[in-house]
C-alpha cells in the first residue's frame, strides 16, 4: 500500500509542475546577448533575461504565445510548445527607432536621466533625508544544490511522507536583527537571534560576509569582500553605460534603466537594471548581476512611504554561484567543505588539502525588512561596534522564530538542518574551523594547548638557528584563564631562553584581562615595541634574520588590558628588568659606567581604530573590516626609584593610513615619531628599522624586504633619542596578464630624521645620527610567482655614500595568502 501511495504522489506531482524551457535572446546580426530583454507570457507574467541573455520559461499549457521586446529591436511574437528543448531568440535591430531615442540637443536621454538621479540622491537616500530610523530584519542564508531535486520517500515507521534533501545542501543559518541609524552615530545592528545548523556554539562568520548592503546610493557598493562602483555614485557615468529600456505601468511608474560597466578591466562593476521613480528618480527596485570570478545575482526591493515621500528597502536577495575561479566563496574558508561553494588556493589550503566541491552548489541569502520606524530618535548603545550580538542569541525558543520568520521555513529547510547537523558532526567541522582560525593567528591547537608557531623556528646572525616550543592553554582547560609559556634554544650562542605567564579573563566582552609574565630572553638594541601593536602572525620576519646587536634581559611584568570601546584598546603594564650586555657596550651616567643595570617602569599603550568595523560578541571583539587611518601610541616611564638605575621617558606614536581604490590600486602612509627624555641608555634609544646587512657587494646583501623598514640603511648605522619617519607606498593596479598571474608594481619613498644629544655617554660603540635627514626610494614588483617578488631601493640625499653600489639594495618580497 505504501509503494502504491508513493507512486500516486510522484505521478500527481509531475502533473502539477510546469515545463521549464531554457533559452537565450541575442542580436541576430552580431550574435551578442541582449541583457534584460523583456519576455511576456499570455497570462501577463514578465521575465527579464540575465546579463548573458539567458532565461528560463515555465509553460503550463501545451502551447503558449510569448512576446519578446527590447529597446531598438523589432518586437517578436513566438509560439512555444512543451516539446521545445531550448529556445534561442534572434532579434533584429531597428535603426530608425534608435535614432528617435535622442532628444533635441543630441544627448542620450539615459545619461540625462542618470545625471538627474545623481543630483537627487540627497533627497532620496534614507540616510540623508532622515535624522534616524530603525527596523527589524529576518535573514535566511543557505548553501544549496542547483540541481538537487527533492525526493519523496516513505517514512520507515509509518505511511506518512517525509521530505528529505537529495545530494547537495551544505549550510543553513537564520538571523533576526534590530537595526538602528542616526546621523550622529551612524549604523548599528543588534543581533537578537542566530541559528546555525550543526553548531552548538554561535558561528559568527556569516555575520561578517556583507551579503546585504542596504544602499545603492553610495560611492561604492560592497558585497562579499569586494567593492563595486556604485551605479548612482558621483562618478557613475565614468564607470557605467546606461540605456532606458521601458517604463513600468504601476501606481508609481518607474523608468527601467539598464546599466553595464564601461571599464571592466580597470574598475569592478555590476550589470543590471535600476527602476527609477518617474517623479523623484528614487530607486524603487534594482537587479544586478556579475559573470566572472563568481556568478552573482542581487535583487533589491523597496517600499514606498507616502508620508515621507520616500522609498525604503524592504527585501534583498543575493545568490552567488561558482564562476571562472580566482575568488573563494566560503563561509569558513575553502579548506572546509561544509559552507563552501568555490575554493581559492592559499597557504592553509595547501597545508590542509582541499575537498572536492560540487560545481552545482550556490549560496543564497534572503533578508526581509519589517517593523520599520522612520522617525527613530532614540539612543544607540555601544556605537563603537557596528554589529553587537546578544548573549542569548542561540537560545531563542520556537515561538521567537515563528513570530520573526518573515520568509517561509520549508520542509526542505528543516531537512537541511538535520542533514547539516550530521555532516558537521561526521566531518568534525567545528575542529577544522578551530584549527583554521588558530592558524591564521599564528597558532595550532592540540587538545587544550595552542602551539605558538612563531616559537618553533627562527634564524638570526647572533643565535643562528633558534628552535623552540611555546603557546598557551585554550578554553578546553578553562574559560576563565590561560597558562602560557615558551622555551627556545640558539645553536650558535648556545643559550636557553624561556618565559612563563598567565592571563586571567576578567571580562571577555570588553577585553579586560590581567596578565602576569616572566621571561629571560634577548632583545634588539634600540627597538621600540608597542604593547597594543598589531599582533598579526607573520610567516617570515624580514629584519630578524640580519639583526646582530642584542642585549640580555630578565623581565617580571604584570599588566591590565581593557577595551574602552570596540575601537579603542588599552594596556597598562608595570615591569622590572635586569639587563646585561652581549656586546662590549657601557653607558656613562652621572660619573658611573654601567654595563649591567636594572629598570623599573610603568607603560601605557593604546590602539585606536576609529574607522574600522567591529563585531562585538559576548566572548570577543572581531575586526570585520580594517579602515584607516588608525593610531598606535605608547608612553613608558622608567624610575630611578623602586630598584631602577635610570629615570627616563620614552614616547612613541604611529599613524597609519591606506587609500584603496576600485581599480585595486592603493596608497599607504606610515608616519611614526619617537621621543626619549632623560637618562637613556642605547638599549632603550631608537633605530629607524634598518634592513641592510653589513656585507660587501649588492648580491651578498640580498635579503627579504620589510613593509616599513629602510632597505638601504645598514644595521647599527644610526641611532636616535628623537626621530620621525615617513613611509609612502603606492601600488599601481595589478597587471591583468592572466587569472593566475597578476603582478603588482609598487613605488616606495621613505624619509627619516633624528637627533642624539650626547653620543660620548655611550662607550665602546660608534654610530651616526639622522639630523641631516635620510632619504630612500624604491621599486617592487610583487606576486611574480607564488607570492614572491623582487624589489630594489636606492639611498640618496645627505647620507648618500661614495660608492655607487653601496647605495643600492636588492631584495625579494613575500606576500602569501593564508
Amino acid at each position: 500500500m505504501r509503494y502504491t501511495l508513493l507512486t500516486f504522489f510522484l505521478i500527481l506531482g509531475c502533473g502539477l509542475f510546469a515545463q521549464t524551457i531554457p533559452g537565450r535572446v541575442i542580436n541576430r546580426n552580431t550574435k551578442e546577448p541582449l541583457a534584460y530583454a523583456e519576455i511576456q507570457t499570455e497570462n501577463g507574467a514578465q521575465i527579464l533575461t540575465n546579463i548573458d541573455g539567458s532565461f528560463e520559461l515555465r509553460l503550463k499549457n501545451e502551447v503558449d504565445s510569448i512576446k519578446v521586446s527590447y529597446v531598438g529591436f523589432k518586437t517578436l511574437n513566438i509560439q512555444v510548445s512543451k516539446d521545445t528543448r531550448y529556445l534561442q531568440v534572434g532579434m533584429t535591430p531597428v535603426y530608425e527607432q534608435l535614432e528617435t531615442v535622442l532628444i533635441s540637443d543630441g544627448r542620450d536621454p539615459a545619461v540625462v536621466l542618470i545625471e538627474k538621479a545623481i543630483k537627487n540622491r540627497e533627497q532620496n537616500d534614507p540616510e540623508k533625508v532622515l535624522n534616524g530610523f530603525k527596523y527589524r530584519s529576518y535573514s535566511k542564508f543557505i548553501i544549496d544544490n542547483e540541481f538537487g531535486n527533492i525526493e519523496m520517500t516513505a517514512d520507515s515507521t509509518s505511511a506518512a511522507m517525509q521530505t528529505i534533501i537529495n545530494e547537495g545542501r551544505a549550510y543553513l543559518s537564520e538571523k533576526v536583527s534590530e537595526h538602528y541609524y542616526t546621523k550622529r552615530k551612524g549604523r548599528k545592528e543588534q543581533v537578537l537571534g542566530l541559528q546555525t545548523a550543526g553548531f552548538k556554539e554561535p558561528v559568527y562568520n556569516v555575520l561578517a560576509m556583507q551579503l546585504h548592503p542596504l544602499s545603492l546610493y553610495k560611492r561604492n557598493y560592497k558585497l562579499y569582500k569586494t567593492e563595486y562602483a556604485g551605479p548612482l555614485a558621483n562618478n557613475a557615468l565614468k564607470n557605467y553605460e546606461y540605456k532606458i529600456l521601458d517604463t513600468t505601468a504601476t501606481e508609481r511608474p518607474a523608468f527601467m534603466v539598464y546599466f553595464k560597466p564601461k571599464r571592466e578591466r580597470v574598475v569592478a562593476g555590476l550589470e543590471g537594471i535600476l527602476y527609477l521613480d518617474t517623479t523623484s528618480l528614487a530607486i524603487q527596485k534594482a537587479k544586478a548581476q556579475l559573470l566572472g570570478a563568481i556568478k552573482l545575482e542581487v535583487d533589491h526591493n523597496y517600499e514606498y512611504y507616502p508620508d515621507k515621500g520616500l522609498w525604503f528597502p524592504s527585501q534583498q536577495t543575493t545568490k552567488i554561484r561558482p564562476g571562472s575561479g580566482g575568488k573563494e566563496i566560503a563561509v569558513f574558508g575553502g579548506t572546509i567543505k561544509v559552507g563552501a561553494v568555490q575554493q581559492k588556493k592559499g597557504v592553509l589550503n595547501t597545508i590542509f588539502g582541499t575537498e572536492e566541491i560540487s560545481r552545482n552548489l550556490y549560496l543564497n541569502s534572503v533578508t526581509q525588512i519589517y517593523d520599520t520606524d522612520l522617525d527613530y530618535n532614540g539612543k544607540i548603545e555601544n556605537p563603537g561596534a557596528e554589529i553587537d550580538v546578544d548573549e542569548n542569541v542561540t537560545t531563542k525558543d520556537s515561538e521567537f522564530w515563528q513570530s520573526n520568520r518573515k520568509i517561509d521555513y520549508s520542509q526542505r529547510d528543516e531537512a537541511t538542518k538535520r542533514k547539516v547537523d550530521s555532516l558537521i558532526l561526521a566531518g568534525d567541522v567545528e575542529r577544522k574551523i578551530q584549527i583554521k582560525k588558530a592558524m591564521a593567528s599564528g597558532s595550532y591547537p592540540i587538545k587544550f594547548w595552542d602551539v605558538d608557531l612563531s616559537k618553533v623556528f627562527k634564524f638570526n646572525n647572533y643565535e643562528g638557528i633558534r628552535l623552540g616550543f611555546g603557546g598557551r592553554t585554550n578554553d578546553r582547560l578553562s574559560d576563565n584563564f590561560n597558562l602560557n609559556g615558551y622555551s627556545t634554544y640558539g645553536f650558535k650562542d648556545e643559550v636557553l631562553k624561556y618565559g612563563i605567564g598567565t592571563q586571567i579573563y576578567l571580562n571577555k566582552k570588553n577585553g579586560t584581562n590581567l596578565n602576569f609574565t616572566f621571561s629571560r630572553d634577548i632583545q634588539e638594541t634600540a627597538s621600540f615595541h608597542y604593547l597594543k601593536g598589531q599582533n598579526t602572525f607573520s610567516i617570515l620576519e624580514p629584519r630578524f634574520v640580519n639583526i646582530n646587536f642584542f642585549y640580555n634581559y630578565k623581565k617580571y611584568a604584570t599588566s591590565l588590558e581593557h577595551r574602552i570601546t570596540p575601537k579603542l584598546e588599552t594596556e597598562l603594564q608595570l615591569a622590572r628588568e635586569e639587563i646585561w650586555q652581549i656586546k662590549e657596550y657601557s653607558f656613562l651616567n652621572a660619573g658611573t659606567e654601567y654595563e649591567d643595570y636594572d629598570l623599573a617602569s610603568l607603560t601605557i599603550s593604546f590602539l585606536w581604530r576609529p574607522f574600522s568595523r567591529f563585531l562585538n560578541t559576548p566572548e570577543s571583539n572581531i575586526l570585520l573590516e580594517k579602515n584607516f587611518p588608525q593610531f598606535t601610541g605608547q608612553i613608558e616611564q622608567s624610575f630611578s626609584t623602586l630598584g631602577g638605575d635610570f629615570n627616563f621617558t620614552r614616547i612613541g606614536l604611529k599613524a597609519e593610513h591606506e587609500i584603496n581604490r576600485l581599480d585595486r590600486s592603493r596608497t599607504e602612509f606610515i608616519l611614526e615619531g619617537n621621543i626619549g627624555i632623560g637618562d637613556l641608555p642605547l638599549t632603550h634609544a631608537f633605530h629607524a628599522n634598518p634592513n641592510n646587512p653589513t656585507r660587501e657587494g649588492v648580491l651578498r646583501r640580498f635579503s627579504v624586504a620589510g613593509r616599513n623598514s629602510f632597505e638601504t640603511m645598514f644595521f647599527n648605522e644610526f641611532f636616535s633619542e628623537r626621530q620621525a619617519s615617513l613611509h609612502i607606498r603606492h601600488q599601481l593596479r595589478p597587471f591583468l596578464i592572466s587569472d593566475s598571474f597578476q603582478p603588482e608594481l609598487v613605488f616606495i619613498s621613505r624619509y627619516a630624521i633624528g637627533d642624539f644629544d650626547n653620543q660620548s655617554k655611550h662607550q665602546n660603540i660608534s654610530f651616526n645620527t639622522l639630523n641631516h635627514g635620510y632619504s630612500e626610494a624604491g621599486l617592487e614588483l610583487n606576486k611574480i610567482f607564488a607570492g614572491f617578488g623582487l624589489g630594489t631601493a636606492y639611498r640618496y640625499g645627505a647620507y648618500h655614500l661614495a660608492g655607487f653600489k653601496d647605495n643600492f639594495a636588492f631584495k625579494f618580497t613575500l606576500q602569501l595568502q593564508l
